[in-house]
């Protein structure tokens, strides 16, 4: 899971995007997220390959 802070936390600033592991977990990311001071990254899809494009 990656989040991303909305409010600085210790050395995160503002807008920073981190994965679980760089806060603690994933029940810190959690926490941090139902304290307010981050919210969830929607997951990464694939791109989508165009009809007809060369390789």
């Amino acid at each position: 899971m990656k989040i991303r802070f909305v409010k600085a936390y210790t050395h995160f600033e503002v807008g920073k995007v981190v994965d679980e592991l760089e806060v603690g977990g994933a029940n810190i990311a959690k926490g941090l997220i139902n304290l307010g001071l981050a919210e969830e990254m929607p997951e990464e899809k694939p791109a989508k390959k165009e009809k007809g494009a060369q390789e």
